[in-house]
């Protein structure tokens, strides 16, 4: 299957090298929903088949690669078709953190998505941008104006033709979450789940330590990966950034995230937002609405949000710069160079 989700992060899992294991743990790795998984989690039961099964599951309401997924047959046109499980949760979560971010995470920014070559249509980037017909696709965004939602029938209907949903930016947080919440429910308090770079840990690790995360630092994807800080994970973890996925036209560098005030992709320059939250879905939208926010809302946003934990890495100067949260601070292991 192709990708169903854009990752922009890279997050390496760091366990402690050499150290012996101190608890017996299961692991569970593979491929999945066009990206790579790994779980670990305490005990000795056999879960393949029911970690298969959900993420099968997700992908049948949720993947914009599968022509037969719920989504896909509702940006066909197919408005009838009620909101399973899966699609009506995150629609519900989408809702809310469209408002809590002012309006920086969109699920319908589909249709801008697909206009600049990055959605499942892979048209490519346009070669010239007519303005006007960019404002003509803007009209089809915006949450509180395109979608209407029927919660008795589990309906969710546009206002008007070509609005289009995409649930990318936090999909794949909410499968790492089902996982996890699957987990707990058989009985299990010390886990670490990461599909596609989106985390959610509880407890201790195989060492009997803390679940610890190291954050990328900004280099292109033809560089060696380099680490920028390792941090400690209790709940959810993502980072969004926009140095690996982006077109190059002329001399400038259009990236794949989407900035809903002005319909253009971000030009700005904070490369990459890690947030923690207490679950990964949250965190996966919160780095997505960060990062098109750009450095100074973002880091305004982060101060009247305590909740949360930010790490934001922005260029100036021509040198690479961090602001860290509270939150986060108290997470930080090791800030690297």
């Amino acid at each position: 299957m192709n990708r169903l989700f854009l990752p922009s992060i890279t997050l390496i899992l760091m366990f402690a090298c050499g150290k012996k294991q101190q608890n017996e743990f299961s692991t569970y790795k593979g491929y999945a929903q066009g990206t790579t998984f790994l779980i670990e989690v305490d005990g000795e039961n056999d879960y393949s088949t029911s970690i298969d099964s959900i993420l099968k599951s997700i992908d049948k309401e949720l993947s914009l690669w599968d022509s037969l997924s719920w989504i896909s047959a509702w940006n066909s046109g197919k408005h009838h078709l009620p909101l399973g499980p899966h699609a009506l949760y995150c629609w519900q979560l989408s809702e809310n953190y469209y408002w809590q971010s002012d309006g920086y995470f969109d699920p319908s920014l589909g249709p801008l998505i697909q206009f600049w070559g990055f959605g499942s249509s892979k048209k490519g980037f346009p070669e010239k941008v007519d303005t006007l017909v960019l404002n003509q696709v803007r009209n089809l965004v915006g949450l509180q104006r395109v979608l209407q939602f029927d919660s008795l029938r589990k309906l969710l209907s546009p206002r008007g033709l070509g609005v289009n949903l995409d649930f990318n930016a936090i999909a794949q947080g909410y499968s790492v979450d089902v996982v996890a919440d699957f987990l707990e429910k058989n009985g299990h308090n010390n886990y670490m789940v990461e599909i596609g770079g989106e985390v959610r840990c509880r407890g201790r690790s195989p060492q009997n330590e803390h679940w610890k995360i190291g954050i990328d630092k900004p280099v292109s994807k033809n560089e060696d990966r380099t680490l920028q800080a390792i941090v400690k994970v209790e709940g959810g973890l993502a980072t969004s950034g926009s140095y690996r996925k982006f077109y190059e036209k002329g001399n400038k560098k259009y990236a794949h995230v989407i900035d809903p005030m002005t319909g253009f992709p971000v030009s700005h320059q904070l490369v990459s937002v890690t947030v923690s939250a207490r679950t990964a879905a949250q965190a996966d939208a919160m780095a997505t609405a960060l990062l098109a926010m750009g450095t100074h809302p973002a880091i305004a946003f982060s101060k009247n949000h305590p909740d949360l934990g930010v790490f934001l890495i922005y260029e100036e100067a021509g040198e690479w710069q961090t602001w860290v949260s509270e939150k986060m601070q108290d997470r930080l292991v090791e800030s690297l160079k």
